[in-house]
Protein backbone atom coordinates (compact mmCIF):
# COMPACT_ATOMS: atom_id res chain seq x y z
CA UNK A 1 0.00 0.00 0.00
CA UNK A 2 1.53 3.33 -1.09
CA UNK A 3 1.96 6.44 1.01
CA UNK A 4 -0.41 9.38 0.60
CA UNK A 5 0.92 12.92 0.06
CA UNK A 6 0.85 13.80 3.76
CA UNK A 7 2.66 10.62 4.76
CA UNK A 8 5.31 11.27 2.12
CA UNK A 9 5.74 14.83 3.39
CA UNK A 10 6.12 13.61 6.97
CA UNK A 11 8.61 10.95 5.92
CA UNK A 12 10.71 13.45 3.96
CA UNK A 13 10.76 15.92 6.87
CA UNK A 14 11.72 13.18 9.31
CA UNK A 15 14.53 11.94 7.06
CA UNK A 16 15.90 15.46 6.57
CA UNK A 17 15.74 16.21 10.30
CA UNK A 18 17.32 12.87 11.21
CA UNK A 19 20.11 13.37 8.67
CA UNK A 20 20.89 16.87 9.96
CA UNK A 21 20.77 15.69 13.57
CA UNK A 22 23.07 12.73 12.91
CA UNK A 23 25.58 14.99 11.14
CA UNK A 24 25.50 17.66 13.84
CA UNK A 25 25.49 15.02 16.58
CA UNK A 26 28.60 13.40 15.11
CA UNK A 27 30.39 16.75 15.00
CA UNK A 28 29.30 17.42 18.58
CA UNK A 29 30.55 14.03 19.75
CA UNK A 30 33.90 14.59 18.05
CA UNK A 31 34.52 18.18 19.09
CA UNK A 32 32.48 19.29 22.09
CA UNK A 33 32.86 18.84 25.84
CA UNK A 34 30.41 16.54 27.60
CA UNK A 35 27.93 19.26 28.59
CA UNK A 36 27.64 20.67 25.07
CA UNK A 37 27.13 17.21 23.61
CA UNK A 38 24.37 16.51 26.14
CA UNK A 39 22.64 19.76 25.17
CA UNK A 40 22.62 18.68 21.53
CA UNK A 41 21.46 15.15 22.37
CA UNK A 42 18.65 16.24 24.73
CA UNK A 43 17.28 18.81 22.30
CA UNK A 44 17.36 16.44 19.34
CA UNK A 45 15.59 13.71 21.34
CA UNK A 46 12.87 16.15 22.46
CA UNK A 47 12.51 17.51 18.92
CA UNK A 48 12.16 14.09 17.30
CA UNK A 49 9.81 12.82 20.02
CA UNK A 50 7.61 15.89 19.55
CA UNK A 51 7.52 15.34 15.80
CA UNK A 52 6.49 11.71 16.25
CA UNK A 53 3.86 12.63 18.86
CA UNK A 54 2.26 15.28 16.64
CA UNK A 55 2.30 13.23 13.45
CA UNK A 56 1.34 9.84 14.89
CA UNK A 57 -0.58 10.41 18.11
CA UNK A 58 -2.14 13.90 17.93
CA UNK A 59 -2.88 14.11 14.20
CA UNK A 60 -6.34 12.86 13.23
CA UNK A 61 -7.36 11.89 9.72
CA UNK A 62 -10.18 14.28 8.80
CA UNK A 63 -11.83 11.70 6.57
CA UNK A 64 -12.88 14.53 4.25
CA UNK A 65 -11.57 16.14 1.10
CA UNK A 66 -9.98 19.58 1.00
CA UNK A 67 -12.35 21.75 -1.01
CA UNK A 68 -10.05 24.77 -1.33
CA UNK A 69 -6.38 25.53 -0.71
CA UNK A 70 -5.04 29.09 -0.75
CA UNK A 71 -1.64 28.70 0.92
CA UNK A 72 0.15 31.26 -1.32
CA UNK A 73 3.47 29.50 -0.61
CA UNK A 74 3.27 30.60 3.04
CA UNK A 75 4.01 27.07 4.32
CA UNK A 76 7.02 26.78 2.00
CA UNK A 77 8.45 30.14 3.10
CA UNK A 78 7.94 29.24 6.76
CA UNK A 79 9.58 25.82 6.48
CA UNK A 80 12.58 27.02 4.46
CA UNK A 81 13.35 29.96 6.73
CA UNK A 82 12.94 27.74 9.80
CA UNK A 83 15.32 25.09 8.44
CA UNK A 84 17.92 27.79 7.69
CA UNK A 85 17.66 29.12 11.25
CA UNK A 86 17.77 25.66 12.84
CA UNK A 87 20.77 24.55 10.78
CA UNK A 88 22.68 27.76 11.51
CA UNK A 89 21.95 27.45 15.25
CA UNK A 90 23.19 23.87 15.42
CA UNK A 91 26.35 24.42 13.37
CA UNK A 92 27.11 27.68 15.16
CA UNK A 93 26.89 25.86 18.50
CA UNK A 94 28.97 22.88 17.43
CA UNK A 95 31.60 24.24 15.06
CA UNK A 96 31.52 27.91 14.08
CA UNK A 97 31.01 29.63 17.49
CA UNK A 98 30.45 32.85 15.53
CA UNK A 99 27.66 34.27 17.68
CA UNK A 100 27.86 32.07 20.78
CA UNK A 101 28.35 33.99 24.05
CA UNK A 102 29.85 31.51 26.52
CA UNK A 103 29.36 33.78 29.53
CA UNK A 104 25.59 33.29 29.23
CA UNK A 105 25.80 29.52 29.60
CA UNK A 106 24.34 27.34 30.98
CA UNK A 107 21.40 29.53 32.06
CA UNK A 108 20.54 30.62 28.51
CA UNK A 109 20.47 26.97 27.40
CA UNK A 110 18.19 25.93 30.26
CA UNK A 111 15.88 28.88 29.51
CA UNK A 112 15.72 27.80 25.87
CA UNK A 113 14.83 24.21 26.78
CA UNK A 114 12.06 25.37 29.14
CA UNK A 115 10.69 27.73 26.49
CA UNK A 116 10.78 24.96 23.88
CA UNK A 117 8.84 22.61 26.17
CA UNK A 118 6.31 25.41 26.79
CA UNK A 119 5.94 25.86 23.02
CA UNK A 120 5.24 22.13 22.66
CA UNK A 121 2.55 22.29 25.35
CA UNK A 122 0.82 25.27 23.71
CA UNK A 123 0.89 23.54 20.32
CA UNK A 124 -0.45 20.33 21.88
CA UNK A 125 -3.36 22.36 23.33
CA UNK A 126 -3.99 23.87 19.92
CA UNK A 127 -3.87 20.48 18.18
CA UNK A 128 -6.32 18.99 20.69
CA UNK A 129 -8.67 21.96 20.21
CA UNK A 130 -8.74 21.88 16.41
CA UNK A 131 -8.81 18.08 16.22
CA UNK A 132 -9.26 16.48 12.83
CA UNK A 133 -9.53 19.83 11.05
CA UNK A 134 -5.84 20.62 11.40
CA UNK A 135 -4.01 21.07 8.11
CA UNK A 136 -0.42 22.37 7.73
CA UNK A 137 -1.57 24.32 4.67
CA UNK A 138 -4.14 27.11 4.50
CA UNK A 139 -7.02 24.92 3.41
CA UNK A 140 -10.57 24.02 4.29
CA UNK A 141 -12.38 20.69 4.36
CA UNK A 142 -15.91 19.70 3.50
CA UNK A 143 -18.28 20.53 6.37
CA UNK A 144 -15.50 22.47 8.10
CA UNK A 145 -16.83 24.32 11.19
CA UNK A 146 -15.36 27.49 12.64
CA UNK A 147 -13.35 26.38 15.69
CA UNK A 148 -13.83 28.81 18.60
CA UNK A 149 -13.46 26.51 21.62
CA UNK A 150 -10.54 25.28 23.71
CA UNK A 151 -7.36 27.18 22.92
CA UNK A 152 -9.20 29.00 20.13
CA UNK A 153 -11.49 30.60 22.68
CA UNK A 154 -8.48 32.47 24.08
CA UNK A 155 -6.64 33.44 20.88
CA UNK A 156 -7.14 32.92 17.14
CA UNK A 157 -3.79 31.23 16.45
CA UNK A 158 -2.61 29.11 19.40
CA UNK A 159 -0.60 26.83 17.12
CA UNK A 160 1.26 29.81 15.72
CA UNK A 161 1.92 31.14 19.22
CA UNK A 162 3.56 27.83 20.11
CA UNK A 163 5.48 27.94 16.85
CA UNK A 164 6.66 31.50 17.53
CA UNK A 165 7.95 30.48 20.96
CA UNK A 166 9.85 27.58 19.41
CA UNK A 167 11.47 30.00 16.94
CA UNK A 168 12.81 31.96 19.91
CA UNK A 169 13.64 28.89 22.00
CA UNK A 170 15.88 27.13 19.49
CA UNK A 171 18.49 29.92 19.21
CA UNK A 172 18.52 30.13 23.02
CA UNK A 173 19.09 26.37 23.37
CA UNK A 174 22.09 26.65 21.06
CA UNK A 175 23.12 30.09 22.38
CA UNK A 176 23.26 31.31 18.79
CA UNK A 177 22.39 34.97 18.44
CA UNK A 178 22.97 34.75 14.72
CA UNK A 179 20.20 32.15 14.53
CA UNK A 180 17.95 34.43 16.58
CA UNK A 181 18.61 37.20 14.05
CA UNK A 182 17.70 34.81 11.21
CA UNK A 183 14.49 33.85 12.99
CA UNK A 184 13.57 37.51 13.57
CA UNK A 185 14.40 38.63 10.02
CA UNK A 186 13.14 35.63 8.01
CA UNK A 187 11.10 33.10 9.97
CA UNK A 188 8.92 35.33 12.13
CA UNK A 189 7.98 37.59 9.15
CA UNK A 190 7.08 34.40 7.24
CA UNK A 191 4.84 33.39 10.16
CA UNK A 192 3.14 36.80 10.23
CA UNK A 193 2.61 36.62 6.45
CA UNK A 194 0.98 33.21 6.90
CA UNK A 195 -1.34 34.56 9.60
CA UNK A 196 -2.62 37.30 7.28
CA UNK A 197 -3.03 34.79 4.43
CA UNK A 198 -5.01 32.48 6.70
CA UNK A 199 -7.23 35.20 8.14
CA UNK A 200 -8.20 36.53 4.71
CA UNK A 201 -8.99 32.94 3.71
CA UNK A 202 -11.14 32.42 6.82
CA UNK A 203 -13.06 35.65 6.22
CA UNK A 204 -13.74 34.49 2.67
CA UNK A 205 -15.28 31.23 3.89
CA UNK A 206 -16.89 32.12 7.22
CA UNK A 207 -17.76 35.76 6.52
CA UNK A 208 -19.40 37.67 9.36
CA UNK A 209 -18.96 34.76 11.78
CA UNK A 210 -15.20 35.02 11.52
CA UNK A 211 -15.25 38.83 11.65
CA UNK A 212 -17.22 38.64 14.93
CA UNK A 213 -14.75 36.06 16.20
CA UNK A 214 -11.89 38.43 15.32
CA UNK A 215 -13.57 41.19 17.29
CA UNK A 216 -13.67 39.00 20.41
CA UNK A 217 -10.14 37.56 20.26
CA UNK A 218 -6.55 38.58 19.60
CA UNK A 219 -4.27 36.76 17.17
CA UNK A 220 -1.59 35.34 19.47
CA UNK A 221 -1.14 37.51 22.57
CA UNK A 222 -4.31 37.91 24.69
CA UNK A 223 -5.28 41.56 25.08
CA UNK A 224 -2.41 42.82 22.88
CA UNK A 225 -2.22 41.39 19.32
Amino acid sequence: MGLNSRQRSVLIRMLIATGVFIYVGYLAWQQLPTFDFRVIAVFFIIYLLWTVITEVWIYQDPGQYVIEDDDRKSYLYLQLSYIIGLFFAAIDFVEWHMTRILSLEPLIIYAGLVLFLLSCWIRWWGFKSIGKYFNPRVAIYEEHPLITTGAYEKIRHPLYLGTLLSFIAIPLVFNSWGALLIMCCLTIPALIYRIYVEESFMIKHFGDDYIRYMEKTKRMIPGIW
